[in-house]
């Protein structure tokens, strides 16, 4: 699932995840991302973005998410907090703003290989 309150960025990533052959939700901002969460437990990642709008941000939705769903890996994509504070928060990966749609492929296939 890719979670980006960013309509071109989240769209970006959810194509370039689904070109590479997975399977992609989305939603905007957490509340909509706990929306998909409760309707499909067959997500196993979570890519999230940290400043969103709504009551939760990208970390608090991971640190949620790690305490509800504690199989689901969570990777946070952000220009403005760290790896440090990804982890923190429960992250399992973390990808730095702007980037790639190769880095996105390339985190969530590590992730995958190591879930």
């Amino acid at each position: 699932m890719v979670v980006e309150d960013e309509p071109l960025i989240r769209m970006s990533a959810v194509a370039a995840l689904q070109d590479a052959g997975y399977w992609v939700l989305e939603a905007q901002n957490s509340a909509e991302a706990l929306d998909v969460l409760a309707r499909h437990s067959e997500i196993s990642i979570m890519l999230t973005d940290v400043r969103m709008p709504g009551l939760m941000d990208g970390l608090a939705l991971v640190t949620w998410v790690q305490l509800n769903n504690p199989a689901i890996r969570s990777i946070v994509v952000s220009g403005n907090a760290t790896a440090a504070q990804a982890g923190k928060a429960g992250a399992f990966s973390f990808v730095r703003k702007p980037y790639l749609p190769g880095t996105i492929i390339q985190a969530v296939s590590d992730t995958v290989l190591r879930h």
